[in-house]
């Protein structure tokens, strides 16, 4: 096939002035490597015929990354042949990367494949000294990334994504033409030009939050408004990042200290909660390695720091401690992170664990209220989970440390998986694995590991009578 002249085709139809101004304006400034993700899509394969056409002069710099999940037998390899088909024909270097260092055996989760694919990135990035990433979202991610990002009640930073252009802490940058343009336009356009594409059928399977909310929620959303989704959730996000943007550069005014400082003196008077949050975010992740608070955790640190008392946190491998003026960190608890945990525990009775934290166990009657705050996710999996009390038999439970090999079925999830997978895909590092109590039944059937979801065969339902609430806290 005559790539070059399918890519002249396309930009025929699709010109560069409907691409986003943002992302154009990156790639006609930068001067280093720029690498086009395509995973053979229609998606990433427009945005590779575009950038091509459209900018003759990059032509020299172009790369394309494609990255091979393994997850689809012979339909994954034809993703690649396909993918390398179109860059030799395009006269660019192709670069594949493949998933072989899995290690769940099992069904596997978005983030866990999204992780992967990054990691393959960052490598190729690191390589090419900074190299620009190029990929093919567009304008309906935009209404599927908000809507899964408030479900899990996302900062006002996760809510502007995806944005036309991306920067990273580890130096790499991402940029996303297609914004403006629905799946639909794009497919048209491909089809109108003789361009043909491949298809995921996995994505029809609505076992994934992002296939259920893509092939079931948002059709029928949209068939009950007047209105286009796609274009209101576009705006939106970029009202999202102007606010973003102002925050950032309020925390930047602010009195408040330098992020790596530890501990920090906070100033008497406390800017709003916005500016405030965004600076405990920033300062939490420098103290820590990137590692974040709950949501819920952030409200009560923010609750706290304006009230008159000490207060601590656990926060994985340490903890956070409030003693006014001053905001600390405290990894002291990875010393004690060798101590080995062989508790435990009844019901109505709470146990220290030899970090200083304390997990507690209390029956409480379910109501309709509780059920209905429970699936709207106002519990933190980093702190409380709620069992059906049914499904403990001896109302006994047990505390140990994480072992490798341990693997349970997530709530919700499809089938089991390691816990060293669901801690990864969490970004709970190795040394918060050692602290971290594992909670297990009588027969060793593994309930819960705090930061990640209940095991699906004690979860609560609506004929659940009586629960078990299980609390992770520090206790002063």
């Amino acid at each position: 096939m005559d790539w070059p002249g399918r890519a002249d085709a396309l930009a025929a139809s699709i010109s560069k002035e409907a691409l986003h101004s943002e992302a154009t304006k990156e790639l006609e400034s930068f001067s280093g490597s720029i690498a086009l993700a395509v995973s053979g899509g229609s998606d990433s394969v427009t945005a590779l015929l575009l950038v091509y056409a459209h900018f003759p002069l990059l032509r020299s710099r172009l790369s394309v990354l494609h990255f091979n999940h393994l997850l689809r037998g012979t339909e994954s390899d034809r993703d690649a042949r396909f993918a390398e088909e179109i860059a030799r024909g395009l006269g660019l270097t192709f670069v594949v990367g493949y998933w072989d260092d899995r290690e769940s055996e099992g069904s596997v989760s978005e983030s866990a494949t999204r992780n992967a694919r990054h990691r393959f990135f960052d490598s190729f990035v690191l390589k090419n000294e900074g190299a620009l990433i190029v990929t093919g979202h567009q304008r309906d991610d935009i209404l599927e990334t908000l809507m899964l990002r408030i479900a899990r009640a996302s900062t006002v930073s996760g809510l502007a994504a995806p944005r036309p252009v991306s920067r990273f802490s580890n130096g790499k940058s991402m940029v996303r033409p297609l914004l403006k343009l629905s799946k639909i336009e794009l497919e048209d356009c491909l089809s109108a030009a003789g361009i043909p594409w491949r298809t995921d059928r996995s994505n029809e399977n609505s076992v994934f939050d992002r296939n259920k909310l893509r092939n079931e929620v948002i059709p029928l959303w949209q068939q009950a408004t007047q209105f286009d989704l796609g274009q209101a959730a576009a705006q939106v996000r970029q009202y999202l990042e102007e606010v973003d943007e102002l925050i950032e550069r309020q925390v930047e005014l602010s009195d408040l200290p330098v992020d790596s400082v530890n501990p920090a003196a906070l100033p008497t008077g406390l800017p709003c909660n916005a500016v405030l949050r965004r600076w405990l975010q920033k300062w939490i992740s420098s103290q820590t390695g990137g590692k974040f608070p709950s949501p819920i955790t952030l409200d009560n640190i923010l609750v706290e720091l304006s009230s008159g008392e000490d207060k601590k946190w656990s926060l994985g491998d340490g903890f956070i401690e409030w003693r006014r003026p001053f905001l600390s960190y405290d990894h002291a608890a990875a010393i004690k992170s060798e101590n080995p945990m062989a508790l435990s525990l009844s019901v109505g009775s709470r146990v220290e664990l030899p970090t200083g934290a304390m997990l507690t166990c209390k029956k409480i009657s379910c109501s309709p209220e509780l059920y209905s705050d429970l699936l709207a996710g106002k519990f933190s999996e980093d702190s409380t989970v709620l069992i059906d009390s049914d499904t403990i038999e001896d109302n006994l439970i047990h505390v140990r440390n994480w072992r490798a090999g341990d693997r349970y079925r997530p709530l919700n999830a499809p089938g089991s998986r390691k816990l060293q997978d669901m801690y990864v895909d969490r970004k709970i590092r190795q040394e918060e694995r050692k602290i971290l109590p594992v909670v297990t039944t009588t027969d060793s059937s593994i309930i819960w590991s705090p930061g990640l979801p209940v095991n699906h065969l004690y979860q609560v339902n609506n004929e659940t009578k009586e629960i078990l609430q299980l609390t992770y806290t520090f206790l002063r």
